[in-house]
């Protein structure tokens, strides 16, 4: 006779494993993130080397970023070769001209 866990527990064995990657894909993003805004422009290659992460792991990353709208992806001529340059969201580019403007006449 087989014994399997029961349908109860496997399931929260499961929901405890995708939180658990989700939390681990959230500190990788923050780490790439931090890294992205103290060295702005440099290419996904680049960055995993610094961050001695695989390109792949880098890379997906970095696409995360950008669907999450914290980073572009902008083209340029590097030794030659045409590379993505990775950039942060300025954080003006998150609120309207009239909320950016409500800002400057702010007193404090």
């Amino acid at each position: 006779m087989l014994l399997t866990a029961s349908p109860r527990i496997q399931t929260k064995e499961v929901s405890h494993a995708v939180e658990a990657t989700r939390k681990k894909g959230a500190d990788t993003d923050w780490t790439m993130y931090e890294l992205i805004n103290r060295k702005p422009g440099l290419n996904a290659y680049e960055l995993a080397k610094l961050l001695n992460w695989s390109t792949g792991k880098a890379y997906g990353s970095i696409k995360r970023l950008e669907k999450n709208g914290l980073i572009y992806l902008g083209r340029a001529e590097k030794d030659g070769k045409l590379v993505l340059e990775v950039k942060p969201v300025k954080w003006q580019e998150f609120f309207t001209a009239e909320e950016l403007e409500e800002f400057k006449n702010m007193e404090f």
